[in-house]
């Protein structure tokens, strides 16, 4: 993947404009063995220039000419500055990220909704793609320059945006000409110039074309944040309070989206062609799954050497009274399986928050025995864990049902005490990989897998770290947690980590490949960054207007956050120098 990576890098420099640049009066002629670049350019003799596929290869005798040589020399370079280039990035961001140093963008939307109302921003999400190897952490996934994010608004209307290097991007709510009941968002500069010439202007070039020194000057412009899709989610105005949005296997763009107290799942499907670039689909309205509050969505991908089904798409929705259900979204949301999960007879409370760890998609490195587990905060400051599998196998054998409350892999008191004072778990996250390994030799009848990271956030504003160990024996997998009491210490982690001044809303990771730090947002109106290994708060950022719900990493160079009312914040950790003074986002 290196060498693909590389040889794009060095065919780049060919043209600024395009990947591999033809002039119009070239051919390229492919023969077995050999290629053949014949140019009927200005060239006099016109002659065919012969390159020999094996001419560099050495098979017991000589080479006949330098030329092969010199270009496997000329490419050996290239790939060691690539490389040197991407070694010299990735400190940038390791540095930036450890000192905290970043720059901030970002756009903003009226005020107020279609109606009249005030309308804020509720909930960004990151796109998620079955082709990521983690789909519960899509940063990791090579990301184009144009990317984009979701919102969900107060009002229930959703925008794709593309991101943009403008400092600030303001968009503003025009009446459309074809469709008088509805309108169109654009971007407060093309509506002063609409307005002014009763048409958008061109902001370069004079009559539509463009010369040499315009185009360069227009690719040097900042370039502004772009709406690409634009719809209404709910038709009373409900605040939407959980979107996933995801790439599917067949490349087709989902928008999943929950809002209000109902409980009801809509899933919508993007026309993402330049003729239709507002195009959306109700797909399926899911009503009857959940009887109260979603209070997560999540998508995931169980491949298809999982036992219980074939590769697909799969949607994870848990409600606040314990429900929990997967949906096929291969199949325009059909139900998989749904139970209820949590028992009121144990008194564990309400669900609060909740998260799948999906380690069999993840690539290579997932042990055969790893399995799906579903996480539940509640609001009595328990977590409650069930293996996935076997919650769809009971499911599938009509072992379980709304009334038949399944038994948890794993149960345990995350947060609070027997006083019921502050033990809300209001935040949880599955972090990927652990710390201890596979080394304990197992019992007869028993595996030891290596552990995984779990986080949680409390609603007194305390994080914790665990480590979730699974024991897989003759009666399924049994899951245990680290450390089990207080006074136990993690030997590689740090397990408690305090800062916060009120509930813990969204816990994150700039990477999964890079496991030595995390972010956190709460109710307080900020945001901190956490080492991981020695629990030390690397640094905070504040200025938010409100609490932050939602923490979407875009690559590990941007975070994207809500908290600002109409606005939101693009967090870029790529920048070359070192900012003394804080930003002053006067918008």
């Amino acid at each position: 993947m290196m060498l693909m990576f590389s040889l794009a890098a060095v065919l780049s420099t060919a043209s600024s404009d395009a990947f591999v640049t033809v002039t119009p009066y070239s051919r390229i002629i492919h023969t077995t063995g050999d290629v053949t670049l014949t140019s009927s350019g200005s060239d006099d003799n016109n002659e065919p220039v012969f390159y020999d596929d094996f001419g560099d290869a050495d098979f017991g005798g000589s080479s006949t000419s330098s030329m092969p040589s010199q270009l496997m020399s000329n490419l050996s370079s290239r790939m060691s500055d690539t490389k040197n280039l991407e070694a010299t990035y990735d400190a940038k961001l390791a540095r930036n990220w450890r000192r905290g140093n970043w720059g901030v963008r970002g756009f903003g939307l009226e005020k107020t909704s279609a109606s009249g109302k005030p309308a804020i921003v509720s909930v960004v999400a990151a796109p998620t793609s079955s082709a990521s190897v983690d789909i519960s952490l899509p940063q990791d996934k090579a990301l184009g320059e144009d990317r984009k994010v979701a919102v969900g608004r107060s009002d229930g209307s959703i925008f794709i945006i593309q991101l943009g290097s403008e400092y600030l991007t303001s968009f503003v709510s025009v009446s459309n000409p074809d469709e008088p009941a509805t309108s169109q968002w654009m971007d407060a500069a093309d509506v002063e110039d609409r307005s002014n010439n009763d048409r958008p202007k061109t902001k370069f070039g004079d009559g539509g074309k463009v010369s040499d020194a315009t185009a360069s000057q227009q690719q040097q412009q900042p370039q502004p944040f772009q709406v690409i899709h634009q719809f209404q989610a709910t038709e009373k105005e409900e605040p939407i309070h959980n979107l996933v949005y995801h790439d599917t296997i067949e490349g087709i763009q989902l928008i999943c989206t929950a809002a209000g107290e109902s409980g009801a799942i809509k899933i919508w499907s993007l026309d993402t062609s330049e003729s239709n670039s507002h195009g959306e689909e109700l797909v399926a309205a899911l009503v009857d799954v959940h009887s109260s509050k979603i209070v997560s969505l999540k998508a995931m991908v169980i491949p298809s050497h999982h036992a219980a089904a074939d590769e697909r798409n799969v949607l994870f929705s848990a409600s606040s009274d314990g429900t929990v259900a997967l949906h096929d979204l291969d199949k325009k949301g059909e139900l998989i399986f749904s139970c209820q999960c949590i028992d009121k007879v144990k008194n564990v409370g309400q669900v609060t928050c909740a998260d799948v760890s999906n380690p069999t998609a993840w690539d290579g490195g997932c042990d055969e025995n790893d399995r799906d587990v579903i996480f539940l905060g509640t609001s009595s400051g328990y977590v409650v864990g069930y293996v996935a599998e076997e919650l769809m196998t009971a499911a599938a054998s009509s072992e379980i049902s709304d009334e038949v409350c399944p038994v948890p892999s794993i149960q345990f008191r995350a947060h609070g005490n027997d006083s019921g004072a502050g033990e809300a778990v209001t935040a949880i996250r599955c972090g990927g990989h652990g710390t201890i390994p596979n080394t304990a030799a197992p019992t007869v009848g028993t595996s030891r897998m290596t552990s995984k990271i779990l986080l949680t956030g409390g609603e007194d504003g305390a994080v914790k770290q665990w480590e979730i160990l699974a024991q897989q024996s003759t009666f399924g997998v049994r899951l245990e947690h680290w450390p089990r009491m207080s006074s136990q210490r993690m030997k590689r982690r740090h397990h408690l980590f305090k800062g916060h001044h009120g509930a813990v809303t969204s816990i994150s990771q700039q990477s999964k490949y890079d496991s030595s730090k995390f972010l956190t947002s709460g109710n307080d109106g900020s945001i901190r960054v956490w080492s991981a290994t020695n629990g030390e708060e690397l640094f905070t950022m504040d200025g938010f207007t409100s609490f932050v719900s939602s923490l979407a990493c875009l690559g590990r160079d941007l975070l994207v956050t809500d908290g600002s009312g109409q606005y939101v914040c693009v967090h870029d950790f790529s920048i070359d120098d070192d900012l003394e003074a804080g930003y002053d986002l006067d918008w």
